[in-house]
């Protein structure tokens, strides 16, 4: 491979490039250095995180515990709301039963209530029958009475004509007798 005798360009900053090389492997040292110094702090750091280690692991387990506890407890309200929600079906079956019979009793109600106003109805009507059988029994009366009244009254007067007439004969009797004797 042939090399070309051209000079490199050189970079903006001016300096050669073996010279920018080490500066960046200076800046890596130097990031190194501060990460060291930063992860010593740290596993010291941890080294007096160990008594707060054992504390959270002693609310760990102790929270494990409660946990445990609660989770029986929950099983117990667990069984207990299944044997409420059985009841409540139970009592819902009931209600449905309660809500048929309700029905069909409403049902016979209504019926009764069309019968009572159909025998209300009747009864309407009869006594409105009634009252036109008392007028026509009142008219009735009252002209039976003006009828008996004016044939009683004819009766009298016949009656009354026929004494008179009967006084005539026996007085035209006598005097017939009286002739003849």
């Amino acid at each position: 491979m042939l090399m070309n005798e051209e000079t490199t360009q050189n970079f903006p900053d001016g300096r050669p490039f073996e010279e920018r090389v080490l500066a960046r492997f200076d800046a890596f040292d130097a990031r190194f250095d501060s990460i060291d110094v930063r992860l010593e702090r740290l596993e010291l750091r941890s080294y007096d995180t160990k008594p707060i280690w054992e504390q959270a692991l002693a609310v760990i387990s102790e929270t494990r515990s409660e946990v445990g506890q609660l989770s029986a407890r929950l099983g117990t309200i667990e069984t207990k709301f299944d044997s409420i929600e059985t009841r409540v079906d139970a009592i819902e079956t009931k209600v449905n039963v309660i809500e048929t019979k309700v029905n069909a009793i409403e049902t016979k109600v209504n019926l009764i209530e069309a019968r009572v106003g159909a025998v209300e109805t009747q009864l309407s009507g009869l006594r409105s029958e009634q009252a036109s059988f008392r007028h026509e029994l009142l008219d009735t009366q009252r002209e039976f009475k003006r009828t008996l009244t004016r044939l009683l009254e004819n009766l009298v007067s016949f009656l009354t004509d026929t004494r008179e007439l009967m006084r005539d004969n026996d007085a035209r009797l006598k005097l017939l007798e009286s002739k003849l004797s």
